[in-house]
């Protein structure tokens, strides 16, 4: 079986493509200027497309019709209209058109598989599109890769570094409209993505925004007599504000790349319909003074991931930049300033993606059968399994074969360079054989078997071991997947199925039960709610990427409250969800593979639900005033601020149609209830975990009175409490604890004590709440005379005929744990 081999940078604002053979990555370049990338750009110009360069030089004179940094828009229900056509046209289908002017420059190669990038903080939706566009470009096989590995991939073995311990490397990623930053272990044998995190609308499209609005926009007016141009110009109501804006956002980008390298940068305005010709100059001090709050951004969320796996700046070994927006020196003097650390930039920025991605795809074996491909091409009933390491750093590595059934005869094993042959030898019950490696290449190793008349009867000669390079073995799930289940009446939680950070591809089984009755042919429903996001958050800021209802009119006969659900799940390497739902007392399955690709921001939807969580934290901080936890209170008011800087925007940005503002301030809303979220459940988390401690005392209590059965049970609950604990989610300790609760009152439902703590309880209730109060106090002195006796059946009696007596009764336990739910899953 071939490799994959190729691999596809799809950038916001520039894309490549490389190959992998032999151990070295060829960049394919773009016959425009001879350069290693390809603009993202595309543009519609008399029924002709053009795309990359001669695209965007159309964007000075004919904005209407070109289109740029769409990636920023994948997945979600975003649409552009083309003058040109006279039609809409989606994210998707322009990436695609990126994607296939990559393939013209493989010429004449034609790849069916490829290896295409995305950012590690890409949803599941946005990463489904991705792959979408890839299909539609034509290739029948894509394969996604995080940037951060590809990275980390290029960097370590494009470098000759001397790894002899393991270390710890910050990938720092600022493209042109994605930021990410990764950790990442590395030591001689493994290179390995322990966390990231990202702002999918974070890069330098809002550099260049920034640059426009508040650096060359007051120039603009200053020359013209023109007020509130940069409003006048999102608006996009003016054709010539519209064509005005489309035009800055190009010269802002050239003067950003110049002042990367000079201390000043000039461009000529000619702006007929106002009568203005000017040359305006930038300098390099007026560009950096509107970076610190974006810079400031990015290095917010280098110190959270941080901070979230318990490390400090001293700890980590070095910095890899990544990304165009690196380039400018502002960023790199800051990130160096303030984290201490050596800020390596033994790599090209633009370029280490692409070849990462290459290097991936030159160990990906693909999955399509390969044309006029025979391993065994002579009919036998021979079985042959043939083992071996696919990546060594060794100088040598074993080649073994190993034969289902007996058998007797030759083998043989050629290099494809001609550089080492076995010759024929007898096979003495197995192969097994340690066969020489080219340095820094694949080596590919061809397998001969013969019978006992040398007659060939099986043959491999897809066997690829790599050496000296760098792989790595899966991708870490960005995200926590999990399934929203009923907590009590009116209230759902998260439980996790797959957590943050494990290795792709995935699966598991649940076991849950029915918290409502569904009657068949009503219109009540069992819901199955697979969500991506933070499985200890809010379920508000988690986003839906499976949804499943089973109503009554699709029943054969009722779903009677507290029947068992066999849920199975499964997800690739790709991010496919596969759901099956078996409910065995119906005999009824369900089966379905979710991959959307496309979701909607509404601003009005955004806003309230900004207004919403700025409610909850002022109820918040009224409560802690009381307690003067003013650090506390001090992060809660920092994250008010924000979040209602961002409700102000999403109400003005309604007028927005040029720039992609909605989907920015949805990635910030999303970002900054995370961290209200983390902030407030640190407390909570330690509630739930002192309320745990207490149950747990509270059950060690009775345990010399509890039977041995009930003795095990409590071994078995605590046996990994310490994991639950640590695993600041307080709805797993919560659960723990209800686990606790039951175990403490199945054991004190047995004790004498019971009954006299009840008569308490009922004895010191106002006379108001019984339906009859004389009857109330002859209770009272029954109750008293069989505690002198120590007579526990009288006074049990006693204690079932007050509560039959109260007016209001309490919940029981029995009443919380029998709710019935809004999902109807438990």
């Amino acid at each position: 079986m071939a490799n994959i081999n190729f691999g596809i940078d799809l950038g916001t604002t520039n894309s490549a493509i490389a190959k992998y053979e032999n151990g070295k990555i060829t960049l394919y370049k773009n016959p425009v200027g001879f350069k290693d990338t390809l603009p993202s750009v595309v543009s519609f110009r008399k029924g002709r497309i053009q795309i990359g360069d001669k695209a965007r030089e159309l964007m000075l004179t004919q904005s209407e019709n070109v289109f740029s940094s769409f990636k920023r828009k994948m997945g979600s229900d975003a649409q552009y209209f083309v003058e040109a056509i006279d039609a809409e046209i989606a994210p998707v289908e322009l990436s695609a058109m990126v994607l296939k002017e990559l393939i013209n420059f493989t010429q004449p190669e034609q790849p069916k598989s490829t290896v295409i990038t995305i950012p590690a903080s890409f949803d599941t939706i946005q990463t489904n599109a991705t792959k979408k566009a890839g299909y539609q470009a034509g290739f029948e096989e894509v394969v996604l890769l995080q940037e951060p590995i590809a990275a980390c991939l290029a960097y370590s073995n494009t470098l000759n570094i001397d790894i002899s311990q393991e270390q710890k490397w910050l990938v720092y990623d600022f493209g042109g409209g994605t930021f990410d930053v990764a950790l990442v272990r590395i030591d001689p044998r493994e290179l390995k993505v322990l966390d990231h995190k990202g702002n999918n609308f974070l890069g330098g499209l809002d550099l260049d925004n920034l640059f426009v609005e508040k650096v060359i926009c007051p120039k603009i007016e200053a020359v013209s007599g023109q007020t509130n141009l940069w409003k006048r110009m999102i608006a996009g109501e003016e054709a010539d504000c519209k064509k005005l804006y489309f035009e800055l956002l190009f010269k802002a980008e050239e003067a950003k790349k110049e002042l990367s390298i000079k201390t000043s940068a000039q461009f000529e305005l000619d702006i007929e319909a106002w009568d203005v010709f000017a040359d305006i100059e930038v300098s390099r001090v007026e560009f950096e003074s509107i970076l610190y709050a974006k810079f400031d951004e990015s290095y917010h969320l280098t110190e959270r991931l941080l901070v979230d796996n318990g490390l400090k700046f001293s700890q980590i070994d070095r910095i890899i930049l990544v990304g165009g927006t690196t380039y400018i020196p502002y960023i790199r003097e800051q990130l160096a300033q303030r984290s201490g650390i050596k800020v390596d930039t033994g790599i090209d920025p633009t370029t280490a993606v692409v070849v990462g991605a290459a290097y991936y795809a030159g160990s990906k074996p693909s999955e399509l059968a390969e044309e006029n491909q025979e391993s065994n091409p002579v009919a036998t009933d021979l079985s042959v399994e043939v083992v071996y390491e696919p990546n060594s750093k060794d100088a040598e590595e074993l080649i073994a074969a190993v034969f289902k059934t007996p058998f007797q005869g030759y083998y043989r094993i050629t290099r494809s360079d001609g550089g080492f042959d076995t010759g024929v030898l007898k096979i003495n019950q197995k192969v097994t054989e340690f066969v020489p490696l080219l340095e820094k290449a694949t080596n590919i190793f061809t397998l001969l078997i013969f019978d006992e008349n040398q007659n060939v009867v099986y043959q491999n000669n897809s066997i690829h071991i790599t050496n000296g390079l760098y792989n790595i073995m899966g991708q870490p799930l960005p995200n926590d997947i999990c399934l929203e289940v009923d907590e009590e009446a009116g209230k759902t939680f998260m439980e996790r199925i797959f957590k943050k950070n494990d290795i792709l591809p995935l699966k598991k089984t649940l076991y849950k039960t029915t918290s409502k009755n569904i009657l068949k042919n009503s219109d009540d429903k069992l819901i199955i709610n697979i969500v991506e996001g933070n499985a200890g958050g809010m379920i508000g800021s988690n986003l839906t990427i499976g949804y499943i209802e089973i109503t009554g009119k699709s029943l054969p006969m009722d779903l009677i409250k507290g029947m068992d659900i066999e849920l199975n799940f499964k997800i690739s390497e790709s991010r496919d969800l596969n759901v099956s739902i078996y409910i065995g007392a119906l005999d009824l399955e369900i089966n379905e593979v979710f991959n959307p690709h496309q979701r909607q921001v509404v601003l009005d939807k955004l806003a309230s639900e900004i207004k919403t969580v700025v409610d909850e934290i002022q109820e918040e901080i009224e409560y802690q005033e009381e307690d003067e936890n003013y650090e506390y209170l001090a992060k809660l008011k920092r994250i008010l601020d924000h979040l209602t800087v961002l409700y102000n925007e999403a109400l003005e940005a309604v007028d927005d149609r040029s720039t992609d503002r909605k989907f920015q301030l949805d990635e910030m809303k999303r970002l900054t209830i995370q961290e209200y979220d983390d902030l407030v459940r640190h407390k909570h988390v330690l509630q739930e975990i002192q309320e745990y401690q207490n149950t747990r005392e509270g059950v060690e209590s009775y345990l010399e009175v509890a039977s041995p059965k009930q003795r095990e049970e409590f071994e078995k609950i605590v046996r990994n409490e310490k994991e639950i604990l640590q695993s600041n989610n307080k709805y797993l300790i919560r659960k723990k604890t209800k686990e606790l609760d039951d175990l403490y009152d199945s054991i004190y439902m047995k004790q004498d004590e019971r009954f006299v703590n009840a008569f308490y309880y009922y004895r010191f209730k106002m006379e108001s709440e019984y339906k009859d109060a004389q009857r109330f106090k002859k209770l009272v002195e029954l109750g008293e005379s069989a505690l002198e006796r120590n007579s526990m059946t009288e006074l049990k009696a006693i204690n079932y005929q007050f509560w039959d007596l109260l007016i209001v009764k309490p919940r029981t336990r029995e009443d919380l744990n029998n709710f019935d739910g809004d999902l109807g899953l438990k």
